[in-house]
């Protein structure tokens, strides 16, 4: 049995409009509820609760690793992607990664890569699939796991521009690897409502209802979408990007350790019922927000067991290389993002953001506050479909 490592590498930086009404898709329902379970594992097993990390990204991984699989190997998969036509899901995943592959690289750049040891010939089939999602394929020689890591960072590193640098090392290789397959994405957004640096002051971040640390809160005062969620028991508001289609959206608990129990709402509802609820709100959002600057290593061969794909790292699988069954024996992700004032336009006190009022009848010179003083969730969308997601908590 040979073994098949999936590497996932993920950047997001955040450094003026947008006001396209989006629309929910099927596709971004399942997306976002897979998402939303994955997250929720990510933080229960994580020993450090800031966390960034692109389940889109493990997804697509899934999706074309299910091409050399059958029975209930491919079944847990569908499942935690909410599909239940396998050609269907094939089709719909993969146009999505054609569409992102033709976007602007200076903004968003997503890369599939198969490396394939050089003895193994890959299997019609499943080379077929990957290449529906514009992935490349390069001989590479596994049991030399220094050259091998060298390699792959090469190309990671030019990809990524400096956010994540050499992320593999020979360590995260085994010699005996048929496959290596890398999903990589790397986004750099400018935030359409600007925070003015100057306005950015040092101010107390309670990580529990006792404890406080001081951060750099970023400060904008203008209208946004908006919504104060009793059910969720959050406050939601959105932060669009000028590159279409992208937008922030920050889910602050109303309560200092609320984070875990919204996450468990989340994980069964998924995000986009509360995103979408949104609305511009009549009066002006009083928006504090920290700087940010996370890095994480995840290894999913620990998450996706909680969420039911087990087999994939039990049980060989033979349509991925002639002659032989490989068996996933870690899917690595790197990821980091960064969000801070760079890039954003100074000043900016307004923003147009299509869709129905709020029903909110104070007088416009009051302002609902937003202070995310307390651990909160975060994740970056492009139209419905969650690219990125994280929470923040120190």
């Amino acid at each position: 049995m040979k073994w098949l490592i999936l590497l996932l590498l993920v950047a997001v930086a955040s450094c003026q409009k947008n006001d396209k009404k989006y629309a929910r898709t099927p596709l971004g329902d399942n997306i976002d509820k897979a998402s939303a379970r994955i997250l929720h594992e990510t933080y229960i097993l994580a020993t450090d609760t800031n966390i960034v990390s692109s389940p889109l990204g493990v997804i697509f991984l899934l999706a074309i690793y299910s091409s050399g699989t059958q029975g209930k190997m491919r079944n847990e998969i569908t499942e935690l992607l909410g599909e239940t036509d396998y050609i269907q899901m094939t089709d719909k995943y993969s146009n999505l990664s054609s569409e992102f592959s033709t976007m602007d690289s200076n903004y968003l750049n997503l890369a599939n890569k198969i490396y394939l040891a050089e003895k193994f010939t890959l299997n019609k089939k499943f080379e077929k699939t990957a290449l529906s999602y514009e992935a490349e394929v390069e001989s590479i020689n596994f049991h030399d796991t220094d050259l091998a890591a060298n390699t792959i960072n090469q190309w990671a590193n030019k990809q990524l521009r400096g956010l994540i640098t050499n992320p593999v090392s020979r360590n995260d290789l085994r010699p005996d690897a048929s496959v290596e397959l890398i999903d990589l994405i790397y986004f750099k957004g400018r935030l359409q409502e600007g925070f003015e640096a100057s306005l950015t002051e040092n101010k107390d971040f309670y990580t529990n209802e006792t404890t406080t640390v001081k951060k750099m809160m970023m400060h904008y005062r203008g209208t946004l979408l908006f919504k104060d969620d009793s059910q969720l028991g959050a406050k939601v508001v959105e932060l669009p990007y000028q590159e279409p289609g992208f937008r922030m959206v920050v889910i602050l608990p109303k309560e200092v350790e609320g984070l875990p129990e919204v996450l468990e709402k989340v994980a069964q509802t998924g995000l986009l019922d509360y995103v979408f609820g949104m609305r511009t709100s009549r009066s002006d959002i009083d928006l504090y927000l920290p700087k940010f600057d996370i890095k994480n290593s995840l290894n999913y061969a620990e998450i996706l067991p909680k969420v039911g794909v087990n087999e994939i790292f039990s049980k060989g699988a033979a349509g991925v290389v002639d002659n032989d069954v490989v068996t996933v024996s870690n899917i690595f992700q790197e990821a980091a993002v960064r969000v801070d004032e760079a890039g954003s336009s100074a000043g900016v006190t307004g923003g147009s953001n299509a869709g129905p009022k709020a029903s909110d009848s104070r007088a416009s010179s009051q302002a609902w506050e937003f202070i995310a003083d307390r651990p909160f969730l975060f994740t970056i969308l492009y139209h419905d479909v969650v690219v990125f997601l994280g929470t923040y908590t120190h």
